[in-house]
């Protein structure tokens, strides 16, 4: 019989056949096998054929050249099928990015493409394109004394009150060279998320906030070139579409049933969420005049 090991991220508890050092250990019923095996060449009537994967209802596979092939089923078991001579930090960094995520799409919850902190005892998501800062604006929040609850993928739950939530994901973020060095720290200290990616692995386990808290804020952070600092509040079919816009994987979404699922928790999230549009000078990062700004928005 395999060894496995139990961790908890996104709420869940997984048993996995393959070591994930960046989760932390945990006990109890598990809620998501991940096991190593041989996964399907292909699905059959897929709903959606996108690059690199395919998907239909509960069913995903994800195929990563020289690195592993994913077989999401279910929302409660992920079969991988590695290639020769794999490094495993490969291997983690699409089981816990896409494989993940489209096991929470599965799941009927919502994978957000942004960082999440706790001000104030609620939830505050940072999003945006890749190069926003979102990561770097919650880091430097972070130093502040505001615990992180997840990095670059907030999983948000609508609770028996049909309420947003934001959950949980796992003590670790991610960042640039350049995004450590201006937050005044020296990126050497810190290991790398895999060969020749200049990105490194930040251990947040003091600051890091267990449990799940209510979400009340969204911002979608925009580098412009015109030099200003800015926030200001999205409502409508703008709110609406960013939110679309910016769900992690959103292709992931395949039938109908999912695809209301999805629709539900946008029309929620619209009601009961505080939406912002920060724009930020691209050229430099305002830390504290953004904190500053974020913090009045949000209070």
């Amino acid at each position: 019989m395999a060894t496995t090991y139990t961790y908890k991220a996104f709420g869940l508890t997984i048993q996995s056949e393959i070591e994930l050092p960046e989760l932390p250990l945990a006990i109890g019923s598990v809620d998501v096998n991940v096991s190593l095996g041989i996964t399907p060449n292909t699905l059959e009537n897929p709903l959606f054929i996108g690059v690199r994967f395919l998907t239909k209802h509960n069913e995903f596979l994800l195929k990563v050249d020289q690195i592993a092939n994913y077989y999401v089923t279910g929302g409660n078991q992920i079969t991988i099928e590695l290639m020769p001579d794999v490094d495993f930090a490969d291997v983690r960094l699409f089981l816990l990015g896409s494989a993940f995520g489209a096991l929470i799409h599965q799941r009927g919850l919502l994978p957000f493409h942004g960082s999440s902190v706790n001000i104030d005892n609620s939830g505050v998501i940072f999003s945006g394109h890749s190069g926003a800062g979102k990561s770097t604006i919650a880091a430097a929040l972070n130093k502040k004394g505001y615990p992180i609850l997840s990095d670059d993928v907030s999983v948000i739950s609508l609770m028996n009150n049909e309420m947003p939530f934001v959950v949980s994901g796992y003590p670790q973020m991610k960042l640039w060279a350049d995004s450590i060095a201006k937050l005044g720290d020296e990126p050497s200290q810190y290991g790398i998320i895999r060969k020749r990616v200049e990105k490194y692995i930040i251990p947040i386990d003091k600051s890091f906030h267990e449990e799940l808290l209510p979400l009340k804020n969204i911002f979608i952070i925009v580098p412009s070139n015109l030099g200003e600092l800015k926030v200001e509040s999205l409502k409508g079919v703008e709110k609406f579409n960013l939110l679309k816009y910016h769900t992690y994987r959103f292709n992931f979404i395949a039938g109908q049933e999912m695809q209301a699922n999805h629709f539900r928790y946008l029309t929620t999230i619209s009601k009961h969420v505080n939406v912002w549009r920060m724009t930020r000078p691209s050229k430099k990062f305002m830390f504290d005049e953004m904190i500053n700004l974020i913090l009045e928005s949000v209070r």
